[in-house]
């Protein structure tokens, strides 16, 4: 990959925000950026060389960075109160046996031979995406309910993920996802001691007067190595990101290391991942083939009727149909997919297009809540 093919790159990648300015019916940064991705790739001018090792070397990269923040979103807060975590539980208890209807059903209709995977992404929600939305909207039990909802949906989902995306190596992928773990946990038990120890407000206050970026270059040399050891052990980036960025959520992120993660992740790594990804699809595939066609309406569909179940618990139809917001699951089920042969270049367009229409209505009903602070 050239230097102008990655400043054209990183450019393009600016799309994505300037479609988000609208504050009413603005595209969320990240839809923003696959679309673009779509109309330089597969789907459109065919001008990415999504095969480029370079290129996909970031975008590894940006897949778990944008994994990190995925799992740096739960929010533990929201799973204190038992009366919150009864109603977000019975709510993810209905989801889970729709789901499960619909993703056989989907699965029969359209041909598609993996009905977990269908099942995965229709139960799934977005913390990383809704819970930065609702910042602005005004505290209630409702709002809570919503947190615990897709924080524990979110981690559900990417605990099973990596099983069902690829054909073989199940047992060594568990075996994977096990060592990444106890590597999570290592480095969790560290920072524990180290924040009771002083160890971290020292390295923060020497990072902060000399410049250093310390904080980062810590965080950022575990992700890599952890990555590395998914690799080599037949797991996953996911596995490792995600459960690297729980870790980051329970010990507490310090503003200066979030503000320092959001600039390389969200300012270079996770825009060329999300283009990558929009130019790795091929929704014009998709277009081509009515059972693919049938998928993305079935998908959409599904998922709104799954969580939408969740106003027989008392939820509200504004906060029911926001949680079905779906990011990380599809993009990560659409890369692992694709790398393991179990999706193809317009299943994997379906799956996209489908979670892009539920980012989009989320998104509009989030920013649009009559319930503000």
């Amino acid at each position: 990959m050239s230097i102008g093919l990655l400043g054209a790159l990183v450019i393009a990648g600016i799309c994505g925000p300037l479609l988000a300015i609208p504050k009413r019916y603005g595209v969320p940064v990240a839809a923003g950026e696959i679309l673009i991705g779509v109309f330089l790739g597969k789907s459109g001018f065919d001008v990415i060389p999504i095969y480029d090792p370079t290129l996909l070397l970031f975008t590894s990269i940006g897949f778990a960075l944008v994994m990190l923040t995925a799992g740096s979103h739960v929010n533990f807060r929201a799973l204190v109160s038992p009366k919150i975590i009864m109603t977000a539980v019975k709510i993810l208890t209905l989801n889970l046996i729709l789901s499960l209807a619909f993703g056989f059903g989907i699965s029969h209709l359209t041909k598609v031979n993996n009905w977990q995977l269908l099942s995965l992404i229709m139960f799934s929600s977005s913390a990383a995406f809704v819970v930065p939305l609702i910042a602005n909207i005004r505290k209630s039990p409702n709002l809570s309910v919503l947190v615990a909802q897709v924080t524990i949906a979110d981690c559900l989902s990417f605990i099973y993920l990596p099983f069902i995306t690829q054909k073989s190596q199940k047992s060594s992928a568990l075996l994977g996802a096990a060592a990444v773990i106890l590597c999570s946990l290592a480095f969790y038990a560290f920072l524990k001691i180290a924040k009771n120890r002083g160890w971290i407000q020292l390295v923060h206050k020497l990072s902060k007067e000399l410049n250093f970026g310390l904080e980062l270059r810590i965080s950022l040399g575990i992700l890599l190595l952890v990555s590395a050891i998914a690799l080599r052990l037949h797991s996953s980036l996911l596995v490792a990101g995600f459960s690297l960025g729980v870790v980051l959520a329970s010990v507490g992120v310090p503003r200066r290391l979030a503000r320092q993660l959001f600039a390389i992740s969200d300012g270079f790594f996770a825009p060329i991942f999300f283009i990558w990804l929009g130019a790795a699809i091929n929704i014009r595939a998709t277009f081509q083939d009515r059972n693919l066609e049938v998928l993305a309406l079935f998908l959409v569909f599904g998922a709104f009727i799954v969580h939408v179940s969740a106003v027989s618990f008392g939820q509200t139809y504004k906060f029911a149909l926001a949680s079905t917001a779906q990011l990380g699951i599809p993009a990560a089920a659409v890369t692992l997919g694709t790398a393991n042969g179990m999706l193809n270049a317009g299943q994997s367009g379906a799956i996209m297009l489908s979670a892009l229409v539920t980012l989009l209505i989320s998104s509009y009903l989030l920013k649009n809540s009559a319930v503000r602070k």
